[in-house]
């Protein structure tokens, strides 16, 4: 009886195959578990990294809400609106101040006269129908607010502040030329220059002068509110007008 061989060739085909098929599907399943762990990575630094920006937004809203809460909470509200901003170059400018303007009392109030239309038509008296509602005001005068019948009214700080600056230009000219000082003007310069000052550092003006050709103090841009748009304001909102034939000819504010 022959002797039976193994069959070498079909085991080593066999064992062949086999290490094959798994040197087949080896790289292909660490390949997969490396895309899968690459994208498990991806999600996780995305998710963190959307966490964090909601997060830093939530930390922005909170900082705006509390900002515009402690602005409210400070600045009690007003009827006044805010007005826009507008760029203004300071220079000098004759029809409102010249050299030659206290040498004369004449020329003096036909330069100040000259100030009228700075003012509002009601000489700065401001109707506001429902003050009682606003805390920050206080009591009204009583004034014209038309030519039958009297009023609740208030000033606007910048039209009492050209007055108050014109009316010392004035004593200031007659006392220049020797007219004697009553008590009613030194009182009433007194409160003026005071009432200046005030106003002045209320304002705060912080633009920023340099050196020009125009001058100290001229040539300098300035950051200011819109006077147009305060006068027009003014006017729309004012008392009774005074400047419809109720001033003197030569009339200063």
């Amino acid at each position: 009886m022959p002797e039976l061989v193994p069959d070498v060739k079909m085991s080593h085909t066999k064992e062949d195959a086999v290490d094959e098929e798994q040197a087949f599907l080896s790289p292909s399943s660490s390949s997969n578990d490396a895309v899968w762990s690459q994208e498990r990575r991806g999600r996780e630094v995305t998710r963190y990294l959307r966490l964090a920006l909601e997060v830093g937004m939530a930390i922005i809203i909170i900082v705006l809400l509390t900002h515009i809460i402690r602005e409210r909470v400070a600045v009690k509200p007003s009827p006044v609106p805010k007005f826009p901003r507008k760029t203004y170059k300071f220079l000098p400018d004759p029809n409102y101040a010249h050299d030659n303007m206290l040498f004369d009392e004449q020329e003096t109030l036909n330069t100040l006269h000259n100030w009228l239309p700075l003012s509002s038509e009601a000489r700065g008296y401001i109707q506001v129908p429902n003050h009682a509602s606003y805390d920050i005001l206080a009591d009204p005068y009583t004034v014209a607010v038309d030519r039958m019948s009297d009023g609740p009214a208030y000033m606007m700080s910048v039209f009492h502040q050209l007055h108050c600056l014109s009316y010392v230009v004035d004593h200031y000219q007659r006392g220049y030329a020797g007219v004697n000082l009553t008590e009613e003007v030194a009182h009433h310069s007194a409160h003026c220059f005071d009432y200046l000052r005030q106003s002045i550092m209320c304002a705060a003006d912080t633009n920023l002068e340099g050196d020009t050709e125009a001058g100290p103090g001229w040539g300098s841009d300035h950051q200011c509110a819109d006077y147009d748009a305060l006068l027009a304001w003014a006017n729309e909102h004012g008392a009774m007008k005074w400047r419809t034939g109720l001033l003197p000819g030569v009339a200063i504010l």
